[in-house]
């Protein structure tokens, strides 16, 4: 159904499918903002400095008490 739809578009608009495909993708992109660390207000490098940093004594996960059973709602 897709393939037919974009067959369809590419006559219309007098251009090979390849061509349809390609003028569609980059109608997309072209509007679609690429998202970065900086972007999203982290300072740059924030990952790389951090990420594996940890230099302390090792971190140990205290065991967990057994899941609660709860009453089934439906």
């Amino acid at each position: 159904m897709v393939l037919e739809k974009l067959k369809y578009l590419a006559q219309s608009h007098q251009r090979t499918l390849e061509e349809e495909i390609t003028s569609i993708l980059e109608d997309v992109t072209e509007n679609t903002p690429i998202i970065t660390p900086e972007n999203r207000g982290w300072f740059p490098g924030f990952f790389e400095e951090v990420i594996g940093g940890w230099e302390g004594e090792p971190l140990v996960r205290e065991h967990q008490a057994e899941a609660q059973e709860r009453d089934f709602l439906l």
